[in-house]
């Protein structure tokens, strides 16, 4: 898709996901940002139609990643604001196999009730879970801002209560210096495969300089270090009054070093008066153990979908992901 053609996409994904003008995921430059600024890890646009009779049908947009197995890298992508028009069946499966055949392997997180059943009929295999974590961290503020339902005030009792749990200090060893680009950091600081012998994703200051620059969301960069001497790094996004940590690693396979990396990342988010909930997502047992242990809840899953027929992935299940392998750290799915 041409940049030229940026405002019939967007009409198209307003209609077809029935949201208005003031939807933030639909407006002009966050759809920009999402499929036209250049991409390490893509040439050229990411935004991707296939037209019946002159019009769009089916749309999609690319979410370029690389994950690094520790005998090679496989390149994939993940498609988000995936929809096709009712009218043309069968144009979004078509659009998808299109995509498929210039990336190769690919996934898909989550996703529509109608995603999820489509997604196995073309030859994805469940390979994965990303769980989702909470932790609440001013439940009145969360209550008054929070939509209302018959369960809200259980929520907040919940909330209350699990406040009784203090944080966890993360102490003086590890501390976080923010940062305005990776640039010059030190090879370590990024996810390697060798560290927690799993599949991991691929990071490199290019690519979190385009996380960074999203539109959609306030976007912070932080170092961790430990003696002065980096160790890893983590990215907050900021929707609402909700902080995320997009994305965390430490150059350690102790779970200890995780939880103390985890509580350092929760212990900054908080320092935002503006916000009442801090949200991660991880899919390996390591991050996901020392969430827990900061006192975060664990709210859904979400299903991690492969598409690999080439079998470059193997029949590897140990998949780390965070919120950047999608649009689950900008994502804001109200009208404001």
């Amino acid at each position: 898709m041409a940049e030229s053609e940026l405002g019939e996409a967007i009409r198209f994904l307003r209609t077809a996901f029935g949201v208005g003008e003031s939807h933030r995921m639909f407006q002009a430059d966050v759809l920009r940002w999402k499929c036209f600024v250049p991409h390490p890890f893509w040439e050229g646009s990411r935004g991707y139609a296939l037209r019946y009779q002159g019009e769009i049908a089916a749309f999609g947009c690319v979410v370029p990643c690389r994950f690094l197995t520790g005998v090679g890298t496989v390149s994939s992508c993940n498609v988000i604001d995936w929809a096709a028009s009712k009218a043309v069946p069968g144009a979004g499966i078509m659009l998808y196999r299109h995509i498929h055949g210039i990336a190769g392997a690919m996934i898909n997180i989550g996703g529509t009730a109608d995603a999820c059943n489509v997604l196995p009929k073309i030859g994805f295999h469940v390979r994965a879970e990303r769980h989702r974590y909470a932790r609440v961290l001013h439940p009145w503020l969360h209550f008054r801002r929070a939509r209302r339902d018959w369960k809200s005030p259980l929520r907040l009792v919940r909330d209350l209560r699990e406040l009784g749990r203090a944080l966890r200090d993360p102490g003086q060893a590890l501390t976080a210096r923010r940062v305005n680009s990776f640039d010059g950091a030190p090879p370590e600081v990024f996810p390697d495969p060798s560290v927690t012998r799993q599949v991991v994703c691929a990071r490199t200051p290019e690519l979190l300089g385009y996380f960074l620059a999203c539109p959609a969301a306030k976007m912070e960069a932080y170092l961790l270090e430990r003696d002065h001497s980096p160790v890893g790094y983590f990215l907050l996004s900021r929707v609402a009054c909700q902080r995320r940590i997009a994305d965390l690693w430490i150059h350690s396979p102790d779970g200890h070093a995780w939880t103390e990396a985890y509580a350092t990342a929760t212990a900054t988010a908080r320092a935002d008066p503006q916000i009442s909930e801090v949200t991660a997502a991880v899919s390996w047992p390591l991050a996901a153990s020392a969430l827990q242990q900061v006192g975060y809840r664990r709210t859904h899953a979400e299903p991690v979908f492969v598409l690999d027929p080439d079998r470059r992935l193997g029949d590897r299940n140990d998949l780390a992901l965070s919120l950047l392998e999608n649009d689950g750290y900008y994502w804001n799915g109200t009208d404001t």
